[in-house]
């Protein structure tokens, strides 16, 4: 499934680049998603199935900060790419690095010992609810949801809502950078002391501190400096998507982190899609700048809330398993 993951990615991104139409290029994108879609969870659950006891949540959050560096990586390499090559140059670049890729792991990634021994007579989707998995699936299902609504809706709209309050372009781009980058900062910060204190309690406490960094944004109208420092606490409380993600696969016995990895990713792609649109409609309706970021903090702040009930509900399982 990863090797086949990263090869339709890379093939659909390389014919993107002789998209002759806006139709044909949506329809190609989309195929890409597919590809991109699938592998991550598949790369997370092999990840838990071989990382070590001593520290399995860093390795697996580790690899879910990938994803985001991955995408700050590529958009410095494509604003050089347009200015030197024009833009089918992003989907050369982007389609050829996959396609180099999939053979190597054909040749080297080994199977995992799960995989192979998964029993096949129970439908996938429906286990994640046996055996008292129900209340974990929805919760991380919510979880996924709401945190991915108030990146994308904070990340897609916050240079316009910055120029919208009087800031310059450059000043507007600078802030949005810092957000990015923190997003990447405090994913490799929590990976470094989930092991030691609880997954769901570092989440929690990340998840809840970006979204009282955005409200405040929203309630104080802070001058740009304060501005650029409360966007890198909200940030950094993005950053806990990477936990999130790795949690989604830890969750689960072997046999079905996958699956359980791939639905709980596939929820939260619901909130990616529903955060830019609903701050397009509150823009909309009239809401100021200001309003936004208030709105904002409360998927992320909900986000916290249902994340401290999932660890709560594991540590209850965990503790009537012992």
């Amino acid at each position: 499934m990863l090797i086949g993951s990263v090869a339709a990615f890379g093939l659909f991104s390389l014919l993107s680049a002789f998209a002759a139409s806006p139709s044909q290029l949506a329809g190609l994108r989309f195929l890409t998603g597919l590809g991109l879609g699938g592998g991550i969870p598949v790369a997370i659950a092999l990840v838990a199935d071989f990382a070590p006891q001593i520290a399995p949540g860093r390795l697996v959050m580790l690899t879910s900060v990938g994803v985001p560096i991955g995408f700050a990586l590529g958009g410095l390499a494509a604003s050089k790419l347009i200015t030197i090559f024009g833009w089918p140059a992003i989907f050369v670049a982007g389609g050829t690095g996959p396609l180099v890729m999939a053979p190597l792991l054909a040749l080297w990634l080994p199977e995992s010992i799960a995989s192979r021994a998964r029993r096949r007579d129970r439908s996938a989707v429906a286990a994640l609810f046996w055996d008292g998995l129900g209340p974990i699936t929805l919760l991380l299902w919510a979880v996924n949801f709401l945190s991915l609504l108030g990146v994308y809706f904070i990340l897609l709209w916050t240079p316009a809502l910055l120029h919208h309050a009087g800031a310059s372009p450059s000043r507007a781009i600078f802030a949005t950078t810092m957000y990015a980058s923190s997003v990447i900062a405090g994913g490799l910060l929590m990976a470094s002391i989930v092991d030691r204190v609880g997954m769901e309690r570092v989440l929690a406490c990340g998840l809840a501190f970006g979204a009282c960094c955005v409200f405040l944004i929203g309630a104080l109208a802070p001058p740009f400096w304060l501005l650029t420092l409360m966007l890198c606490g909200a940030g950094f409380g993005g950053g806990s998507q990477g936990g999130i993600n790795a949690l989604s696969g830890l969750a689960y016995p072997p046999a079905m982190r996958a699956t359980g990895a791939g639905w709980a990713l596939g929820a939260g792609r619901g909130g990616a899609i529903l955060g830019p649109v609903l701050a397009g409609v509150l823009l909309a309706l009239g809401f100021r700048g200001q309003d936004i970021f208030v709105a904002a903090s409360v998927p992320a702040l909900c986000s916290a809330l249902l994340m401290a009930a999932l660890g709560g509900f594991r540590r209850a399982v965990a503790g009537q398993a012992g």
